[in-house]
């Protein structure tokens, strides 16, 4: 029931939240008050916190009887699924029209998970594998939060765009902290340690390529660490542009897209720049030539800055792309033998796979790629519904770049086009939603834009009415209340 657009008793009608009232009016429903005291919990303060549980605390450390799905971030969301159970059945908060792709396209998830589940039961698997899948089941179900609270819990659009400007600033924090350890050649997560959580998984040590420290802040690779910021630097970049925050120092708006665009090359991994590259390719040519041509001067110089203040640099990342076409790279040979050693795996479960979390690198191995992983836990199946998951975010955003009536927000779906494609595209490089901060992250993006559809699609549908208001450019400072 929580996936339809229906409600729960009580539950106001699908048009209450396509008229979303203005953010300073603290009779708006599920609103957060000012002032410290008397706020009322809202899926934006929720995800706030989890966001901060995730983006802080290294994604390695975990409660022991949970494993590595034991993060205090994924105990929270789970927490946040009971919160929007119950303000749901309660009539507070209802899903509105035009925001069920996403949580359509969980469903489909959910039976391939559900499909790989009974096949591992079904087969002679050891008991690691069973406590594997149990844990995959917990997974899913932290990622069912993620998109239930995005797409169905956020009831006014001022309140999504609270969130994504968080969702930037907390990532460009992550990105700082990648800056200290590259230039420090540490990893300033390793010195975190805290009372009832314990290390996961084998402790990473300091990674090195060439000459350079690869950095992975609090995450648990720096291909984690790059995939991370790839998928949230279209929104930097969106935000630094918006017109409503023009007023701000120039600092707060560029500074995120210097940091988490910075911190990309640091990693010194393929994955980061085939991220960039797409973020560029998707989102400047469709800027205004002025702006597009400063743009493309602006990655010009950069270039020159990284091979001045970090020499060496951009010749390691090119050796990397030049060894990888010339297939004598040691990393791509070694992704190539695993493709054919798990061949025998997929030929034994072609449709429903040997279930979701049990193919661990300590019983196995290593895919490097989401797609193979998918197709050995979930099969055939699962590779489709992982599929439409990336297409699903992809589709919601174009649908509001092109129901969008100002072009702020023509920006923003195209940045959730952006990021959706990145996910899509670097998935293929690693194994990406085995990575508890990216995924956790994907998935609420994947929330937020279909609440932003929502959103959009409403205001289209009252502009259509007779006599409706239109919003013109030049009335976009106006709405700085609002956003």
């Amino acid at each position: 029931m929580v996936w339809g657009a229906g409600g729960g008793p009580g539950a106001r009608p699908p048009t209450a939240r396509s008229a979303a009232p203005r953010s300073g009016d603290a009779r708006a429903p599920g609103r957060v008050r000012r002032g410290l005291l008397g706020r009322r919990v809202d899926a934006t303060a929720i995800l706030t916190v989890y966001l901060a549980l995730a983006l802080f605390i290294p994604s390695n450390l975990a409660l022991p009887a949970l494993g590595g799905v034991g993060t205090p971030a994924n105990v929270f969301a789970l927490l946040g699924l009971l919160w929007y159970l119950a303000t749901w059945l309660g009539g507070r908060v209802l899903p509105a029209p035009g925001t069920r792709l996403a949580r359509v396209a969980m469903c489909v998830l959910g039976l391939a998970v559900l499909a790989a589940y009974i096949s591992d039961a079904a087969r002679e698997s050891s008991h690691a594998e069973v406590l594997g899948a149990d844990r995959g089941l917990i997974g899913f179900l932290v990622w069912v939060s993620l998109v239930v609270l995005t797409s169905a819990g956020i009831q006014e659009r001022g309140r999504l765009d609270v969130l994504m400007r968080r969702v930037v600033v907390l990532g460009s924090v992550v990105a700082a902290i990648g800056f200290y350890d590259f230039f420090s050649g540490t990893n300033i997560a390793d010195s975190v340690h805290i009372p009832g959580l314990q290390t996961s998984v084998a402790q990473v040590s300091v990674m090195d390529r060439g000459a350079f420290t690869r950095p992975r802040a609090t995450t648990a690779q720096p291909l984690e660490f790059g995939g991370m910021l790839a998928i949230l630097l279209p929104f930097a970049v969106q935000q630094a542009f918006d017109p409503v925050r023009r007023h701000l120092h120039w600092t707060r708006r560029w500074g995120p897209v210097l940091l988490i665009a910075g911190a990309l090359p640091l990693t010194v991994s393929r994955t980061s720049i085939i991220g960039l590259l797409l973020v560029a390719l998707v989102m400047v040519p469709r800027w205004k030539p002025a702006r597009r041509w400063a743009a493309i001067g602006v990655m010009t110089a950069s270039v020159a800055v990284f091979k001045v203040l970090v020499p060496g640099l951009i010749g390691t990342i090119t050796g990397l792309f030049a060894s990888f076409l010339s297939n004598s790279d040691s990393s791509t040979q070694a992704r190539t033998v695993k493709y054919s050693a798990i061949v025998p795996y997929l030929e034994e479960h072609p449709l429903f796979g040997r279930g979701f979390g049990t193919f661990t690198p300590d019983r196995y191995f290593f895919t490097d790629n989401q797609y193979m992983l998918t197709l050995a836990e979930m099969g055939a199946l699962g590779l489709v519904a992982m599929l439409v998951l990336f297409v699903a975010g992809i589709h919601q955003g174009g649908a509001v770049r092109r129901l969008a009536r100002t072009e702020a927000d023509r920006e923003l779906g195209q940045a959730f086009f952006a990021s959706s494609l990145v996910a899509l595209v670097v998935s293929a490089t690693f194994d990406s939603l085995s990575f508890p901060m990216f995924a956790g992250l994907f998935f609420l993006l994947l929330g937020a834009g279909g609440s932003l559809l929502g959103f959009v699609r409403g205001e289209a549908a009252g502009a259509a009415e007779p006599g409706a208001a239109k919003t013109s450019e030049h009335q976009l400072p106006q709405l700085v209340e609002t956003r």
